[in-house]
Formats: structure tokens, sequence, C-alpha cells
């Protein structure tokens, strides 16, 4: 198969993150060209082409306008959005009137609507929709879904996730992800969280949430604004231009920085939620599924660390070896392995922090390239990407309503009050 040209909307920190993607897989495979990058600011725009020049050998053409880029563009096959949420919709059903498929970055759309519409679109123009939603692509949690799927612990009774700091300042610096009517906090940062509930534990039925904005007012500096237990992802945006409402001291938030919900699957499993940055003091970060015959205390996406799984009555964690032989049947797909050594079975790995990074953004844009060349839905489909959408959603929905809440009725956009004022300031 020819190359595919491919062009990249947002340069910020997150267009930076997927350019280094795109480096690691022409590594790989000839997959795509990169043969534009696309951004609002000039500057940004112009240092990552000047990235993509050194890493991939030739330097994309650059754009300020996504619409000028389309008309000339002509021959491109494939866009990359990777801007802020609240873009996401928009860009996406331009691209597809162009017949031109798609990866957007994760949350998949502002609202549970906006991704109805971008699914929809993709349904209409036949082109294929993938959502970088990659922590499900992680080895260990392949791992930990085979040992699951296998029985071996028995049948799953609660998946407790807890993640509670404190800080009053921006992470990133990035004010758009504390405003409400642009995506805000809990969806941004708890998406994957939701997806993985929902890779491990299955279909959910309701929701029940109490949901809370404590810190009003958040400093914008960009000093410290990596989080505990980050990888230097503050360096990423070094580059970034400052939005106007940045550029003062502090910035008025409208999105809730706190979530505490309980979720009741198909399956009669629970799951607890815990989600916050407005928690000072003492962290908190606990991911544990308990089950019929012992716990699986979840490694953590990206950190390669082993599972650590404690039998009924045990007193410690088993081996990692005896991690693996819970699921004799466990094996990596040829995508995944292709991107750690070719190994199929393994139970932990040592990559840093900025390499596991790069391999799951090319890996996501690989699945595309493979969809695209034969006429298949990736894994991380659009569907994928509206679940994890509506489960953020559900969660507050629940909180603005003050009551369970259906996710059915969630994704299915039946539920929305909590979204109403997000989708009128989106105009959809």
């Amino acid at each position: 198969m020819a190359n595919l040209r491919i062009a990249q909307v947002g340069c910020g920190g997150m267009g930076l993150r997927h350019l280094y993607g795109e480096v690691e897989l022409q590594r790989r495979a000839d997959s795509f060209d990169l043969v534009a990058v696309c951004d609002l600011n000039q500057s940004a725009a112009d240092y990552v082409a000047d990235e993509a020049e050194k890493g991939l050998g030739r330097r994309p053409k650059v754009y300020t306008d996504f619409e000028d880029m389309l008309d000339s563009e002509r021959d491109l096959d494939a866009v990359d959005i990777v801007t802020d949420v609240g873009l996401h919709d928009r860009l996406t059903n331009m691209a597809f009137e162009a017949g031109l498929n798609v990866a957007v970055e994760k949350p998949m759309g502002v609202t549970v609507r906006a991704c109805l519409r971008m699914m929809e679109a993709a349904e209409k123009a036949g082109k294929v929709l993938l959502v970088e939603e990659n922590h499900r692509r992680d080895p260990v949690n392949r791992l930990v879904k085979a040992i699951l799927d296998s029985g071996a612990l028995g049948a799953p009774r609660l998946m407790h996730v807890a993640s509670f700091s404190g800080t009053r300042r921006l992470p990133h610096g990035t004010a758009w992800r504390h405003i409400k009517n642009r995506g805000g906090y809990l969806l941004d940062y708890g998406v994957h969280d939701a997806d993985l509930f929902l890779y491990f534990l299955g279909e959910i039925e309701s929701v029940f949430a109490e949901t809370r904005l404590w810190e009003q007012t958040r400093q914008t500096s960009r000093e410290h604004t990596a989080e505990p237990g980050s990888w230097g992802l503050g360096a990423y945006y070094a580059h970034r231009v400052k939005e106007d409402l940045e550029r003062a001291a502090t910035l008025e938030c409208t999105s809730e920085d706190m979530s505490l919900g309980l979720l009741r699957f198909s399956s009669g499993a629970i799951g607890y939620y815990g989600k916050s940055i407005a928690a000072p003091g003492q962290l908190l970060d606990t991911d544990v599924i308990y089950c019929g015959e012992g716990s699986i205390q979840l490694p953590g996406s990206r950190s390669g660390r082993p599972t650590r799984i404690t039998r009924l009555e045990g007193r410690e964690p088993i081996s990692e070896e005896d991690v693996l032989s819970l699921a004799p049947d466990f094996e990596l797909d040829d995508l995944t392995a292709s991107f750690f050594d070719g190994r199929r079975r393994i139970a932990s790995y040592d990559y840093g922090g900025a390499e596991i990074d790069r391999k799951f953004i090319a890996m996501g844009l690989k699945d595309l390239a493979d969809s695209i060349e034969h006429g298949r839905q990736p894994e991380m489909s659009g569907q994928v990407g509206l679940d994890a959408v509506a489960l953020c959603y559900a969660l507050l929905e629940s909180g603005h309503a003050g009551q369970r809440t259906l996710f059915a009725d969630v994704a299915g956009d039946r539920v929305n009050a909590y979204q109403r004022e997000v989708n009128e300031h989106a105009g959809i």
C-alpha cells in the first residue's frame, strides 16, 4: 500500500505528542506521509512543522485555517484532529464532508450529541472514524482484561477507582479544561478512566453521583504544572500560545472539579469512581478490581508496572509469572506486539513515559491506516469514544439532577439537562 497522505490539525501540547507518534510510526511502518499541519497560531504550527522535519525528514506545509487547508490539499486521505475538544465535532464533520478519514483525540466530542453527529457523519461519508482512546491499548491492561475474561478470579464484584489531589493551578496551563462549555475537567481528565471501566466490566446500567466545583478561581501560572507522578507533560506545552483568558493571573472556572459516583453494571458488579483536583493535602490514588476469588490492583496505564493480584485468603500478591499463568491463552494482537519487540505474553515493560506515549499514539495511527486499507472499523471506534464520553456525562447529569441516571438515556441523548448549555454554546 502506498503511503496515505495525512494532515494534523492542532499543534499545541497534544499536537506535539501526536507528531512524535508519527515519528515513532515511521520507524516501524510506511503508513502515512504527514503533508500538512494546521493551527490557529502560526508559531505553534511552525514549531511542530520544524519538529516534523527533524523526525520525518520532510517539513509539512503549514496552515492557519482548516478550510484553506482542505481547499489546498486535495490529495489528502485523512486528518488527525488534535485540538481542544470543543472543536472536534465541527472539524471532524468538515473532514468527512471533504471525503477524508478521521482520527480524533479523546474526548471524542464536547457532548454526547456532538459524538452522535460525528458518528452519523462518518457513516454517511463511508469513512473511518478512530478515537485516540489509547489506555486500553496498554499491554498490562490487555492482560487484566484477559484475566477477567478467563474467570480465574471469579466474577468481578467491585471496581474501585479513586484519584484525589489538590491544586489551585491549571494543569498544563490550559484554561479550556476548566470551562464547562469547552469540555471541562471531569470530561477531559475522566474519559480515560471511563473507558477502562467499560473495557474491564462491560455494559453500565445506571449511575448515581455527587459533583461539585470547589476551586472557582485558579492560577494560570505555568510553574509546577506537572501533576504528581507525571513524566514531565508540561514540557510538551512550552511552545503553546496562550489564549487571551490565560494571560490574566487567574481564571474563573465553570466546570466541576470533584465527582464521586457509584456505577451499576449489567453484570451486577458495582463501580466506585472518585476524581478530583480540589482535594488539598494527602494524595490518594487507588485502582482495584475485587472479584469473587481475589483482587486485581491495576498497574496504572503507561506505567509498565506489573499487575498485583492477591487471591482469596492470600496475604501477599502472587508472582509476575503466576499472574501470566492465570490467562494461559493471553497473547497481544499483532499491532500491539509490533510495538513491544514482538513479544506476545508480557506482564510488565520498561519504557520511559515519553516513549510509551509515542508508542500508544503511533498504535492508534497504525490502526487508522490499517482500517482505511482493509475497509474495517478500528478497535477504538466512534462507539468506543461515545461510550466513554457518555459515562463522564452520566456522572455529571446525575450530579446535576441529584438522582440516579440511566446510562442508556445519556448515551442516547435523552437525558441532557446538564449538557444543554454546552450544546447551545456549540450550536448543536
